[in-house]
């Protein structure tokens, strides 16, 4: 019998059997429409905190910063100004910059949480970040109206601010604050200019809730701070990002006296390790659902192999017949097998097309970021030809092995 011969008998039964033949792909479907939309969020979920990364750190992997251990460590992890450690100095800036190969230039940075920020009768409760004009660059982070601050502003310790989207709507609503005066614990700044919306943060907070002023400003005319929250170094070869993070880490060590076990008094914080951070519970939680969905897969080869086994014994006769007239065992065991592989991938190729429409829905209905992994789409459609085999196999060889003269005689 020629292997066209049992195609074309393979096809005829599950077409003659069309409520059987649904019903074993239906736990297919769901199996690989289940994956696909998980595979698909997770995947949009971790392209989502990249995203967010990038716009926290900008072009720069690397940000030292303050490290206060117990209660005081504070939202920014010790390097809020009043509530973290002061170990962090413009000394050992300089020291990173000039002795730590692979640093093309370092900057300062300082931050306080919690700040009062009024304009007339308005008020918010905001953070206040004391930078250099280079955070335009490192952050990537540029004005939406106005002007960002100029080398001017902090050699000539200027009372200028820019407001985050956030806290300009909640102090201006709609009107434009550019040239609008507000006051910082109460000392008179200027508005120069609205950043750029951000959104949310890796960790969950607003981006835009803040507000910028000069460093200088910051550490002379409004807080008198002498150390650093944080420095952002800016390298010349990003794929030696973890070695010049070892020696910024050594340098530091040795210029704060610290030697192990001693902990260290500040922390070197990298984009890898951030994401690996935030998107540790999504990564578990994806692979928990994904074990679930690869359960349902199996399940459904589980009820391909005994509807399957059912159909075995109710064509025990059209064997039989089959066998009399000339067809091997060969035959019929191609035959199943070829059976319940066209049921998988057709119900496999189902489930992703439905996957797939699945997840662009959530996209759309729930705002859910989504990212089609076409690699995994092809590993789901080989996995559910794999479980077809699998579940094939036993009523196959049940079937090929059925005695033609007991065949005949079945009712």
């Amino acid at each position: 019998m020629t292997f066209t011969t049992t195609m074309r008998e393979a096809k005829r039964a599950l077409i003659a059997n069309k409520v059987r033949t649904l019903l074993m792909m239906a736990g297919v479907t769901i199996g690989l429409a289940a994956l696909t939309i998980i595979v698909a969020v997770g995947q949009g979920a971790k392209a989502q905190v990249m995203g967010r990364v990038g716009k926290m750190f900008g072009t720069n992997p690397i940000m030292v910063t303050a490290s206060a251990q117990g209660p005081n460590a504070g939202r920014h992890m010790g390097m809020g100004v009043g509530v973290g450690s002061q170990t962090l100095t413009y000394e050992d800036m300089k020291a990173i910059e000039q002795e730590v190969p692979n640093v093309r230039k370092a900057s300062p940075g300082l931050i306080k949480s919690d700040v009062v920020v009024k304009y007339r009768q308005q008020t918010a409760i905001t953070e206040v970040f004391g930078v250099t004009p280079e955070f335009r660059e490192y952050r990537s982070w540029d004005v939406d109206s106005g002007e960002f601050i100029s080398d001017e502003d902090v050699r000539g310790m200027t009372r200028v601010v820019l407001l985050g989207q956030t806290v300009a709507r909640e102090l201006f609503g709609d009107a434009d604050p550019v040239g609008q005066t507000v006051r910082i614990e109460n000392v008179a700044f200027k508005v120069k200019g609205v950043l750029a919306g951000k959104g949310a943060s890796p960790h969950g907070g607003d981006f835009d809730d803040r507000v910028i002023i000069p460093i200088t400003t910051f550490a002379h005319r409004l807080y008198n701070v002498t150390y650093l929250s944080n420095i952002v170094v800016e390298l010349q070869d990003v794929s030696r990002m973890q070695e010049t993070a070892a020696a910024i880490t050594e340098l530091l060590r040795k210029r704060h006296h610290i030697v192990p076990p001693k902990q260290d008094d500040f922390a070197v914080r990298t984009g890898t390790a951030i994401v690996r951070l935030v998107s540790g519970s999504t990564r578990t939680l994806t692979l928990f659902l994904g074990i679930v969905s690869t359960i349902a897969l199996l399940v459904g080869g589980l009820v391909i192999m005994n509807i399957m086994l059912v159909s075995v014994g109710e064509r025990t006769r059209e064997i039989g017949i089959r066998r009399a007239v000339g067809a091997r065992r060969k035959d019929i065991l191609t035959q199943f097998l070829a059976e319940a592989v066209a049921v998988t991938s057709a119900g496999g190729l189902a489930g992703v097309l439905c996957g797939v429409f699945g997840a662009v829905a959530l996209r759309a209905l729930k705002h859910t970021p989504i990212q089609i992994s076409w690699q995994a789409v092809a590993v789901a459609l080989i996995f559910s030809i794999i479980v077809g085999i699998a579940s094939g196999v036993h009523p196959a060889r049940r079937a090929a092995h059925l005695h033609p003269v007991d065949a005949l005689r079945a009712e």
